[in-house]
């Protein structure tokens, strides 16, 4: 039921995000864009895409690597695997099959490779954030109408970066300080404040099983690198519809998109994706037109979507693991902490 009510309500949100794209678009102007688009970009992109996932694996066999040696290769596998899942499958349960995957295949104990994936969302974080606020300054001007809510946003990805600082540098203290803080905001459901605190903790966890600044700082780097690559993508796609706008909007395009898809929607985030493009190049001096922009957010997406999906579902049936095996899995958390004991 959970799953349904899930699945519904994420229709509805994607849904939703297209009816207010499409209500003034002109569709005859949008096939139009797509005639004209350059598809000779398409290379580059996948090469890029491949990069971004390759360092991916890369990072994840560091935050491993104090627990279990692994190639690149190896780990290249299992986290396509979940990405796929999450074009797929609602719930962002693409993660949970990353951690099943190598548990099953490797021996990794559930919760040690839960905790690296906890750790891996918050360097993210950072990374994203952080480069969020170099495509804001490096933007140019922009409209009066969002200068106000772009400095609001500014600072409050500066306040998340330091946040994330703090975290991993005390990170005792910081979630110490976090119970704190929930003890004042009664309003919110219990099951979240403790779901955030045992995201915390999962992620010390992993933390402290890098043990040295040297580690952190490489990690760091992997991370900014992977999304300076997405940033990138979004960058190139743009130019393809002929959309005139520099490298820091694609920048701004991957805060705003990482933002909206972790609200829930279909899987592979359509729609959702759409909007987080149209609302990224409002900040611009002179926004593009819509209709471009549109054009571009689709292509961005099934570039990504498509190859992901098809490599992803390879390294799955190679591995001899079901789609439904593997989101039954997944879903059940109960049962992957009772394989971990086992």
């Amino acid at each position: 039921m959970k799953r349904l009510i899930f699945l519904l309500l994420g229709i509805g949100v994607s849904f939703g995000c297209l009816a207010v794209l499409t209500r003034n678009t002109d569709f005859e102007e949008l096939k139009q864009a797509f005639v004209n688009a350059d598809y000779s970009t398409i290379p580059a992109m996948l090469a890029l895409l491949l990069a971004f996932y390759w360092l991916k694996a890369i990072r994840w066999k560091w935050l491993l690597a104090p627990v279990q040696t692994f190639t690149t290769r190896e780990l290249f596998a299992p986290v396509m695997a979940g990405f796929a899942v999450n074009n797929m499958v609602p719930a962002h349960l693409g993660e949970f099959v990353r951690v099943f995957f190598v548990r099953q295949r490797y021996g990794v104990p559930v919760g040690t490779a839960l905790s690296t994936v906890v750790l891996e969302r918050i360097f993210d974080v950072l990374a994203i954030l952080a480069l969020f606020g170099i495509g804001v300054v490096y933007s140019g001007g922009m409209p009066a109408a969002y200068q106000n809510t772009v400095q609001v946003i500014l600072a409050l990805a500066v306040c998340g970066v330091v946040a994330v600082v703090a975290y991993l540098i005390w990170t005792e203290k910081f979630i110490q300080f976090t119970e704190w803080c929930f003890s004042f905001l009664p309003f919110i459901p219990k099951f979240l404040t403790v779901g955030v605190i045992d995201l915390l903790r999962r992620g010390a966890e992993g933390l402290m099983s890098l043990k040295n600044a040297k580690s952190i700082v490489l990690i760091s780097l992997n991370s900014i690198v992977q999304w300076l690559i997405n940033g990138l993508i979004a960058w190139i796609a743009l130019r393809s519809f002929q959309i005139e706008v520099t490298p820091a909007a694609g920048l701004i395009v991957t805060g705003v998109t990482a933002a909206g898809v972790t609200i829930p929607s279909t899987p592979g985030y359509f729609g959702v994706i759409q909007l987080c493009f149209s609302i990224a190049l409002q900040i611009q001096e002179t926004p593009p037109d819509p209709t471009l922009v549109l054009g571009a957010s689709v292509y961005y997406q099934l570039t990504m979507y498509i190859p992901v999906t098809i490599l992803g579902m390879y390294y799955l049936n190679q591995a001899g693991f079901s789609l439904r095996k593997l989101q039954d899995a997944a879903a059940n958390k109960g049962e992957m902490a009772q394989s971990q004991s086992n």
